[in-house]
């Protein structure tokens, strides 16, 4: 029996004759229908992990980088921190439990709100968390009490927020932001789509369906070769934008997989760098169990760059997730595991879940990028070594 899902995309497909590849992944991951991500009903975990799901020293870690831009930003009385795609909390949890052993002055400025298309229910021993109110405001006060310290909201994006002074955080984000996939034929690109032959889901290249998609990849600079196929994300251009006018004075942190340019439309990527994730196991067909799959791309950070350059979010570090944590202090946490008084299997799982954090065959080869606007402009950050990393 096909899902409401397939259903959707097959009138689509009817109505047009054929659809972008962006069309069709934002319907498989987002269609109030049952896509992936807006029917999670607590089963995301079931299909991949996450940095904040390894261990919470992750959290921690990220607390200290967030302690640093709240004094780097003169040490307001509110310090916001904006995590969108914040899923079941995992990270928001970790974070705000750190911030506990941090500057008294640092855990009371902190007013966390986890945003998500549909976020999780967050709860945790010592706490229930509540709602943000229904506009997203980010200046509402939560006044239920000194434990409530994260405050959710059910968004699409930031364009609800307005004046935030702090730092949006997005961990494992833009990776499932729809992309349009292309294909160099006859030395030109042809954008793919999607489309329906004999009842089922097929691709055909045509023309593309914007001029920036042509445009994004000429202005890279790149040469590709005869039958390359790759992505293009569009939306990072909005994304930088909702982020300008959502930001007052402050940081973003964007911590996810992918590469600058050169090295994303690289040969070794020939076929693109779409994958699908079902139960832990990684595959290439996005046309099958449709809705039930998680469907992610590599982030071209090269163009998140110049795109936040364009709406006026300097960028003030780029590096790897390992050495980003290392800079913030991870052998510390590591070292300090024989201190703690675990058994030695309880001590070496914790070991193992640790360095899956600083591995580059897990997540130590994931991408931080630190942008600012406002005060936070040209600053050096501790996940950095004290000095922008990226080098253009």
């Amino acid at each position: 029996m096909r899902s409401a899902v397939e259903h959707e995309i097959g009138k689509l497909i009817q109505r047009h004759g054929r659809i972008t590849f962006a069309r069709f992944m934002q319907a498989c991951l987002y269609s109030p229908g049952g896509g992936f991500y807006s029917a999670r009903n607590g089963r995301i975990n079931n299909h991949f992990g996450t940095s904040p799901t390894s261990h919470p020293v992750f959290g921690a870690l990220m607390a200290r980088q967030l302690e640093e831009m709240w004094h780097l930003l003169g040490e307001p009385g509110v310090f916001h921190v904006i995590e969108v795609g914040s899923g079941d909390g995992a990270l928001a949890r970790s974070i705000v439990d750190s911030c506990r052993g941090l500057d008294p002055r640092f855990a009371r400025a902190l007013y966390y709100v986890a945003a998500d298309y549909e976020p999780g229910l967050l709860q945790s021993r010592e706490h229930t968390f509540g709602w943000v109110n229904e506009t997203g405001d980010p200046t509402f006060r939560i006044e239920q009490g000194p434990d409530l310290e994260i405050g959710r909201v059910k968004t699409e994006g930031l364009s609800a927020f307005r004046n935030v002074v702090g730092c949006v955080l997005c961990n494992e984000l833009i990776d499932n932001f729809p992309v349009h996939r292309f294909a160099i034929q006859e030395g030109r690109v042809k954008e793919i789509y999607v489309t329906s032959h004999g009842g089922c889901l097929t691709e055909v290249l045509d023309e593309p369906s914007s001029p920036r998609i042509e445009k994004r990849l000429a202005g890279l600079g790149l040469s590709l070769p005869e039958g390359y196929r790759g992505e293009v994300n569009l939306a990072l251009e909005d994304w930088a934008r909702q982020i300008s006018g959502a930001l007052d004075r402050g940081f973003i942190l964007t911590i996810d997989y992918g590469e600058l340019a050169a090295d994303l439309y690289s040969p070794q990527n020939y076929g693109g760098t779409l994958v699908c994730y079902t139960r832990h196991a990684a595959g290439s067909d996005p046309y099958q169990d449709i809705g039930q799959q998680d469907i992610t791309c590599q982030v071209d950070f090269t163009s998140l760059i110049r795109m936040g350059d364009q709406h006026g979010l300097a960028t003030v570090g780029y590096t790897s997730q390992s050495r980003f944590l290392e800079n913030l202090g991870f052998s510390d946490f590591l070292d300090a595991l024989e201190a703690q008084g675990l058994s030695d299997a309880r001590a070496e799982l914790n070991r193992i879940a640790m360095m899956t954090l600083v591995d580059p065959n897990e997540y130590g080869d994931f991408k931080v990028l630190a942008q600012a606007k406002g005060d936070g402009s040209g600053i050096g950050l501790m996940g950095f070594g004290g000095q922008a990393e990226y080098q253009g």
